[in-house]
């Protein structure tokens, strides 16, 4: 029986992304979760530092792209079925044939996000963001992993940073107020995306700024 658990604890942890790039890796998590206070602070020169340690971290290189993008189309089709532990799986073939690929990255995080796995999906969501800091949809879907998990400050902290790395932040802002309304939001997440309008002196219902 100790030696099946320890079959079952290797599988899990063969699937996390610490394999595909496990030096960096630890110094990407703290690089992240000091981001995330910071932004909650507002420390812009902070922030600024600490992405930049976090782009200088060596990347992995990518592998066999056109197997994994063909998986990544897969995933997305599971995703509009609502079948989101098989869009899990697909994402994760994808991301084990080309761990460099950014967007295979995101929705895999996204994927455990809404298959309640949220442990997992912070793992994979971080690893997404060491790929691409600028990528706002990742820093939205982890602080709904942290509002998931009652974490209001960090939840806060990686809202404003989807805010903060947003190509349009009004419309960012007007996706954060609707996702105050939706049901599947509970009470730790709604009062971040407030707590994180209010940072950035932003109404809370309506448009404009």
């Amino acid at each position: 029986m100790a030696m099946l658990m320890k079959g079952v604890a290797l599988a899990l942890v063969l699937t996390l992304p610490t394999l595909l790039w496990a030096g960096p890796y630890d110094a990407a998590v703290g690089n992240v979760q000091r981001m995330l206070n910071q932004s909650l602070k507002n420390d812009e020169a902070g922030l600024n530092t600490t992405r930049q340690q976090l782009e200088n971290l060596p990347r992995p290189a990518h592998q066999s792209v056109k197997e994994a993008r063909a998986l990544n189309q897969q995933g997305l089709d599971a995703l509009k079925r609502n079948d989101y532990a098989a869009a899990a799986v697909t994402f994760q073939k994808a991301q084990e044939l080309d761990p460099a690929d950014i967007e295979v990255a995101g929705n895999l995080g996204y994927a455990n996000l809404k298959s309640g796995q949220y442990k997992r999906a912070e793992q994979h969501l971080i690893y997404a963001i060491s790929l691409a800091p600028g990528r706002s949809s990742s820093w939205f879907n982890l602080g709904q992993v942290y509002g998931a998990l009652d974490h209001i400050e960090k939840a806060t902290g990686a809202f404003a940073m989807a805010y903060r790395t947003s190509q349009n932040q009004p419309k960012t802002a007007d996706f954060i107020r609707q996702a105050l309304t939706l049901p599947e939001n509970n009470e730790t997440t709604r009062t971040a995306l407030k707590r994180t309008l209010e940072l950035f002196g932003l109404p809370v219902t309506g448009g404009g700024s």
